[in-house]
């Protein structure tokens, strides 16, 4: 037995022995638990005793984040948002929410420099820039159609986030959708905002990664959300120097992280309100066309513990909410026409 036990330690190691996690870190984005989790070194400790290496990768787009996964470059999408995993459901590729970030409803804003633009309705025949396909995109959309417009009642011009920060103060957009740094950056440059997410969306971040990775790695998995719960510890009980490393981190003041802390909602798993607007955004997104059909987000059974057994063969599987009856309720209020791939 001893023997056997020496064997499969020895099997273990070198199994071990030069493996890598490839982890998502979108800079420019108020993704507080990462922060911490990278700057105490609190990834890299956790997964050193097994000689397991964390690389850390700057993606900052949604659907890129998840194509790279899907093309196994990364392994955990850190901070990524819930409209991009939509998308790139309706584009075949399947990742699994295995935690929630949080929800930036007061620090995703469309913007303008234009002192002719008071409003939405203003911006008809009008340059607006933002990423394309993701929740940036699907914010400019809702405030169209909230005034009665839509996509084709103005000039469209996808750009990257620091493409469309550059190109507002330029004068060569007339309005764009920006977050965090650069959103607070253009409003002390004069920048009004004309309309931020609450009230016409629920923006969602969230940790993800593909079916595959969570099959072959369960315990990375776990271990991966129980360090992301030590970084929520840490930013409770040391909120100051938490915010000192975000400010560091972001290149803004501590009174700037201050108030992108209290305006970020950090949340750890998903509640109710959240998988109820999973469903009016997919919901929307089809019928922008921003998705090809109308896609099964949630496995039933899911419950609040990370499940990694019975993986159900639909576009997303959430893995982490804060209650088994959301799930029942989603199900329960879902047409049919939502439930089919």
């Amino acid at each position: 037995m001893r023997v056997l036990f020496c064997i499969l330690s020895l099997f273990v190691a070198f199994n071990l022995f030069g493996k890598e996690i490839n982890v998502t870190y979108p800079t420019g984005m108020f993704h507080l638990q990462l922060i911490v989790m990278r700057k105490k070194g609190l990834l890299q400790k956790e997964f050193a005793k097994d000689g397991v290496k964390i690389k850390f990768h700057d993606i900052t787009n949604g659907l890129e984040q998840a194509r790279a996964a899907s093309d196994g470059k990364i392994d955990v999408c850190a901070s990524l948002n819930t409209t991009s995993i939509i998308t790139a459901a309706g584009q075949n590729i399947k990742l699994n929410i295995i935690g929630a970030v949080s929800n930036p409803i007061n620090t995703l804003a469309l913007l303008t420099l234009k002192p002719n633009i008071k409003s939405v309705k203003d911006l008809k025949g009008k340059t607006v820039a933002c990423i394309r396909g993701g929740t940036f995109h699907q914010l400019l959309l809702e405030a169209l159609a909230k005034n009665n417009m839509t996509i084709k009642d103005v000039n469209y011009l996808p750009m990257s986030i620091s493409q469309t920060y550059s190109a507002m103060l330029d004068g060569k957009v007339d309005a764009a959708v920006l977050t965090i740094t650069q959103m607070l950056d253009a409003k002390k440059r004069g920048a009004r905002v004309l309309i931020t997410a609450r009230g016409l969306m629920r923006p969602k971040l969230v940790v993800a990664v593909t079916e595959s990775f969570a099959k072959n790695h369960p315990s990375w998995v776990g271990r991966y959300m129980k360090v992301q719960n030590e970084a929520m510890e840490f930013i409770k009980n040391h909120k100051r120097e938490a915010l000192q490393l975000a400010a560091e981190d972001q290149g803004v003041s501590y009174k700037d992280a201050e108030w992108l802390h209290s305006n970020t909602n950090l949340i750890k798993t998903l509640n109710k309100d959240d998988i109820m607007s999973l469903k009016d955004d997919i919901e929307f997104l089809f019928r922008q066309k921003l998705i090809p059909k109308r896609v099964d987000i949630l496995s039933r059974g899911t419950a609040i513990d990370i499940i990694f057994e019975d993986f159900v063969k639909n576009q997303i599987s959430i893995c982490a909410v804060s209650s088994p009856s959301i799930l029942e309720a989603f199900h329960a209020s879902s047409d049919n026409s939502l439930r089919y791939n």
